[in-house]
């Protein structure tokens, strides 16, 4: 007797945990819907294979540069047009990407879709069919191996790169459990499903205040950069897949940097616990020729939200090297 009514109260918890879960993605999705505009990848049969992209003119007449930017994980576009748009807007055409998986775009080929090769050919393909002919792209943290990536295999595109804060090299341990469980092929798939909005108060705002330190985050920015987006199923499952399978691309990636000719600027700050700057940064810096490397005193994994103006010199110094 105790066994099937075990079974019922188990199962109405599941379900009552899934029915939370869907109505929590459907009120994010509400209170955080599209910035911009799609683009439908070639050879899509349905409206769920697209990049969303946003596009901001410059002040003044006629751009000198357009500039991509490409987020880190965890996060969507909304957190670089909260630090930088103000800034480049000045002078440049600014063009921000969800990368796949994230934010809006879709992730059509799960696993396939985390690499940062493949997501770079994706937002390369939505670029061109916008009609972004050449570009100084900024990608910070992950967004700087889909960063090089472009570099490396779309050469004629990448006018240069502004590396923030890279994640670009195999690392030494693991990764955190809140990317590897959600990860997991089956399992993961089950988990994201249930526990997503009990996840999203765990793992936000300490998020949040983990990787500005030890700078302060922005007032409201959890509001402002839209950064629940990524605490739904589906982007929860595309970020775990991200990051767990991080570490393999790069081994694939990195012996390739020296073959990037375009002039490079990586900004870091030398406060960095989430990326090192000594693995990444600086091994970047002594592997494609040419490039600057700045560090930033005092500076977090933030450094586009803490030095923006810094940003802006690495983008102006690209552009006079051009």
């Amino acid at each position: 007797m105790h066994l099937p009514v075990a079974l019922s109260l188990t199962l109405v918890i599941l379900v009552a945990l899934w029915a939370f879960s869907l109505a929590s993605t459907i009120n994010i999705n509400r209170r955080y819907p599209p910035e911009g505009r799609f683009h439908a990848l070639e050879g899509a049969n349905s409206r769920r294979n697209r990049i969303h992209l946003f596009m901001r003119e410059p002040r003044i007449r006629s751009a000198s540069a357009d500039v991509v930017l490409i987020h880190g994980a965890f996060a969507s576009m909304g957190d670089q047009l909260l630090a930088l748009a103000e800034t480049l807007c000045e002078r440049f055409r600014v063009i921000a990407v969800d990368r796949p998986g994230q934010g809006w775009s879709d992730r059509s080929h799960d696993t396939h879709d985390a690499s940062p090769a493949r997501q770079a050919a994706l937002i390369y393909e939505a670029l061109r069919a916008q009609g972004v002919e050449r570009a100084i792209v900024i990608g910070h943290s992950f967004g700087a191996a889909v960063a090089a990536a472009l570099a490396l295999e779309h050469p004629s595109f990448v006018r240069g790169v502004v590396f923030v804060a890279p994640a670009t090299h195999p690392w030494p341990g693991g990764i955190a459990w809140h990317y590897r469980i959600p990860a997991l092929p089956l399992f993961g798939r089950i988990f994201t499903e249930l526990f997503a909005p009990v996840l999203g108060p765990l793992l936000l705002r300490p998020g949040i205040r983990e990787v500005f330190r030890p700078q302060t985050p922005p007032r409201d920015y959890a509001q402002l950069a839209g950064a629940a987006r990524a605490l739904t199923p589906s982007r929860l499952r595309a970020n775990g897949q991200d990051v767990a399978g991080l570490k393999g691309h790069l081994m694939a990636l990195s012996p390739r940097y020296r073959e990037i000719k375009a002039p490079c600027v990586i900004v870091t700050g030398d406060a960095d616990s989430t990326v090192s700057p000594e693995i990444h940064s600086r091994a970047l810096a002594r592997e494609i020729k040419g490039a600057s490397l700045v560090v930033l005193a005092g500076v977090g994994h933030m450094p586009h939200h803490a030095r923006p103006d810094a940003i802006l010199a690495a983008v102006e110094e690209i552009v006079a090297r051009t």
